[in-house]
């Protein structure tokens, strides 16, 4: 008579024996995942169903911040930042509930706590192998780029083209960016917003007789006395172009912004020339043009600009070093 556990001992047996069966296979294609992620020049590790790490590359060993062999058989999860970490795991858990679909993932932008403490941003991609490749076990490979270097190059970019390569001031394109983001807050909350243009009184007859090294050294110096100067962080001091500068002065009235131009034009004035060999008694001045608006004088943040512009040239026909005011 047949036993009655021989079913269940039949099945029992012949699953331990698929488990010894295709435990080479699995060694074998994990020593051929190895071989292969190690020559290709991208981060990438391969885990299983569970998270843990099987095969990984030198390079996505650096990401992680430990040597090869340590990173086999932990759980990739454990590296990503906490805000990432249970969106990655709740992705594996619900994967096992609907495995019969493919898990393709990202590319998404991550930050990695590595084994050293430091922490990098990655661009990280997750994609399930094609099971004719990992069966039985499913297999997951990562890809991941380092984003760190990217943004901190393409910060410097921005910065760059928004700043003044000479003086180290925001440009005119940064300027009129910043002019308008301010005039429409300004006249949105019903407060005042000035300008004041600047020039540098006689600024060629400067380049010709100490010559244009020193030129541009002089409005280095005259850049940084300007932004000195300013009253807040939310002021702009800007190279307008050749010898001028602006500065803009949110929700200053026109009394006020009178008081920063004559700080401007006393710094200014007072400034020592002696360290580019200049005579000790060598001065330069400027002058400055004031237009404010407030209550709907000015239509448009360019006719504030205008305004300011007729003020400065009102204030060089009066014999420089001048400050002049838009009525």
């Amino acid at each position: 008579m047949p036993d009655a556990n021989e079913p269940k001992n039949r099945k029992e047996n012949s699953s331990s024996l698929l488990d010894v069966l295709s435990l080479p296979l699995l060694n074998e294609k994990m020593h051929a995942f190895s071989k292969m992620v190690n020559v290709i020049a991208e981060a990438i590790f391969i885990v299983n169903g569970d998270g843990v790490i099987e095969v990984i590359n030198p390079l996505a060993a650096k990401f992680f911040g430990a040597p090869q062999e340590a990173l086999i058989g932990q759980k990739w999860f454990q590296f990503l930042n906490e805000r990432y970490r249970e969106q990655y795991e709740y992705l594996f858990i619900n994967w096992h509930k609907t495995s019969g679909l493919p898990l393709n993932h990202g590319p998404k932008e991550v930050l990695i706590n590595r084994h050293d403490n430091t922490w990098l941003e990655a661009d990280l991609s997750v994609s399930c192998l094609p099971t004719s490749l990992t069966a039985p076990t499913p297999l997951f490979v990562g890809v991941m780029h380092n984003l760190t270097k990217h943004k901190s190059e393409y910060s410097e970019l921005r910065r760059l083209a928004s700043t003044d390569h000479l003086t180290g001031l925001a440009n005119r394109y940064n300027l009129e960016k910043a002019l308008q983001k301010s005039w429409l807050d300004c006249v949105n909350t019903e407060q005042a917003i000035s300008l004041i243009l600047i020039d540098v009184d006689y600024f060629k007859l400067f380049n010709d007789q100490f010559g244009h090294v020193n030129g541009d050294k002089c409005l280095q110096k005259i850049a940084r006395t300007i932004e000195q100067c300013l009253p807040s962080n939310d002021s702009l001091a800007a190279r307008y172009g050749g010898e001028e500068f602006a500065v803009i002065l949110p929700r200053l009235r026109s009394v006020s912004a009178e008081l920063v131009a004559k700080d401007i034009q006393h710094q200014i004035n007072t400034l020592s020339f002696s360290d580019l060999g200049l005579p000790s008694s060598f001065r330069v001045s400027v002058s400055q043009g004031i237009a404010t608006e407030l209550g709907g004088q000015f239509r448009t943040s360019e006719a504030l600009i205008c305004a300011s512009d007729t003020a400065l040239y009102r204030a060089k026909s009066d014999g420089r070093n001048r400050i002049s005011i838009s009525p």
